[in-house]
């Protein structure tokens, strides 16, 4: 591959900033007009950052260097997004996986995540929502992103001392780092 198929796009923080450590403040208005120049702009970095990279389904305001809470995420369905989520309810049973994230691609983490979760938030026109018990896959990564908008990264939630590995040293040994959680990375 070639840098400018590997490269990250330029608003995206990187590990090691600080900014990315803040917690963020809820958002007032869901409609406000800055609030739509921010979704627009993450998704805009969001689908950059797939084209070049392969991987990405959300991002965070803080990784746009932004302290509120919005997320934009696309799951094939368009985009779409989180404006101030917040879990209300887990499930008991977990699982593992390992983890990306846009700030440290190079990186998987093996992270326990719960298994299922409920999420509020209100919608992109401001309308409340609730998803319900959602699937794993949708439940680890709005785990993921709500941890951004408190200022944790995945790597905080290593669940032991080899829990992190480069992308290319798990490309090498595929089958031996799958054995080690419950789940396939996405």
């Amino acid at each position: 591959m070639n840098s400018a198929t590997t490269s990250v796009p330029s608003e995206i923080l990187q590990l090691g900033d600080p900014r990315l450590r803040w917690p963020s403040a809820p958002v007032p208005d869901a409609c406000a007009a800055g609030v739509r120049v921010l979704l627009a702009r993450l998704h805009e970095n969001l689908a950059d950052f797939r084209a070049a990279r392969g991987f990405g389904r959300a991002i965070a305001a803080p990784q746009l260097g932004r302290r509120v809470r919005v997320v934009a995420f696309n799951l094939g369905r368009g985009p779409r997004a989180l404006i101030n989520p917040r879990i209300v309810a887990q499930s008991d049973e977990t699982f593992t996986l390992w983890d990306d994230c846009l700030c440290f691609p190079d990186l998987l983490v093996r992270v326990r995540r719960a298994r299922s979760v409920t999420i509020e938030f209100d919608d992109e026109r401001g309308h409340p929502q609730v998803w319900k018990d959602l699937a794993p896959a949708e439940s680890e990564l709005f785990q993921h992103e709500l941890d951004h908008l408190d200022g944790v990264l995945a790597l905080d939630r290593a669940v032991d001392a080899e829990a992190v590995v480069t992308r290319a040293e798990f490309e090498r040994e595929r089958e031996r780092f799958a054995a080690l959680v419950d789940s396939a990375p996405r």
